[in-house]
């Protein structure tokens, strides 16, 4: 993957949180759940906190747009019957990883920080 494609892959905030949360989890998480979490840093609410509209919204959003971006790169492999992701072993997931390195908000720290208890 060139650096210009892995930076188009890295504009968006919702594919860096994707890829953020399967990092996480060791390189594989339940769709649902990534939706969750996904929907709560948007919102930057704890995840106790967002209702299922905005979670709703984040999964249309994944599978509809971001989760094809990411699998047309060989980034993510999606298996529907078990609803996971995973980050593939293919070399492109390095490179991305490597371009998002020279981000000044990889990863997209301003929203990972921890909800204030106002919201």
């Amino acid at each position: 993957m060139e650096q210009t494609e892995a930076f188009r892959v890295l504009a968006s905030a919702d594919r860096q949180l994707v890829l953020h949360e399967l990092l996480e989890h060791d390189g594989a998480a339940d769709i649902d759940d990534i939706s969750r979490q996904v929907a709560a840093r948007r919102h930057r609410l704890s995840s106790g906190k967002i209702d299922d509209g905005m979670i709703e919204r984040a999964h249309v959003r994944l599978v509809h747009a971001h989760f094809p971006h990411l699998q047309a790169r060989n980034l993510i492999d999606i298996d529907w019957d078990d609803e996971a992701v995973a980050l593939t072993d293919d070399e492109c997931v390095d490179q991305l990883l490597e371009a998002a390195d020279e981000l000044d908000s990889w990863p997209p720290t301003d929203l990972l920080e921890q909800p204030s208890r106002s919201r």
